[in-house]
């Protein structure tokens, strides 16, 4: 039915006829999005869960300042904000954004989720395992964008790493664990102030070329 399935973590351990079965007892739906379509706003109900059969979402929240922030980006098989779907605060933190054109998603409502759980164990025992990973990676996600956001933290670490003019080394490995990011996420913050001419960067370094301004990034407004 779908392929894809196969490889998401809820159903992680089953074949594909079982997999099948399990969805023609229960109850969904399918959309496709074009690039940067709002697939779902923040405070909406969730009251089915969203699983991502093709293309890739980005989940974004906006500042006190009303810029939008980019929270995750996720890809095809994955489930979106799944610990939101059960208890007593059924609504999504985040804006679900499409990152390009063919994004397909599927919504299985809650009690056709909750009646698979029921039939098999290995999915329930999958289900589990998700929310808790993924709460305790958004936990430590939102603190640190609450404290510093993501291109004020780099440009903290630069500033806090050398002069105007000086060469930073480019670890990549050291800079994402002191930053407590992604590769991806550093490497995009990184270009972003490259085009903007505050910092020149190259495969193996850094070099600071405004220093203000990644002051004036950093400083409380």
């Amino acid at each position: 039915m779908f392929p894809i399935l196969k490889d998401s973590p809820l159903f992680r351990g089953l074949d594909q006829p079982t997999i099948d079965a399990l969805l023609e007892r229960s109850s969904f739906a399918t959309a496709a999005y074009d690039h940067d379509a709002c697939i779902a706003k923040r405070d909406t109900a969730y009251s089915g869960l969203m699983i991502i059969l093709k293309g890739s979402v980005r989940g974004e929240v906006t500042d006190a300042a009303g810029r939008r922030r980019i929270i995750d980006n996720i890809a095809a098989p994955q489930l979106i904000a799944p610990a939101f779907l059960f208890g007593g605060y059924n609504r999504l933190p985040i804006d679900v954004i499409a990152n390009e054109d063919g994004t397909e998603i599927m919504t299985l409502h809650r009690g056709g989720l909750f009646e698979m759980m029921q039939d098999n164990t290995i999915v329930l025992s999958n289900f589990i395992d998700i929310i808790s990973n993924r709460a305790n990676y958004f936990s430590r996600k939102i603190y640190a964008l609450s404290v510093l956001m993501l291109t004020e933290k780099v440009a903290a670490l630069l500033l806090s790493s050398g002069t105007e003019g000086d060469t930073i080394p480019l670890d990549t490995d050291r800079m994402t664990d002191g930053l407590d990011i992604t590769r991806n996420a550093l490497e995009q913050t990184l270009s972003e102030l490259a085009k903007k001419g505050y910092v020149e960067l190259s495969r193996t370094q850094v070099v600071i070329r405004n220093r203000k301004a990644l002051e004036a990034m950093v400083a409380p407004q």
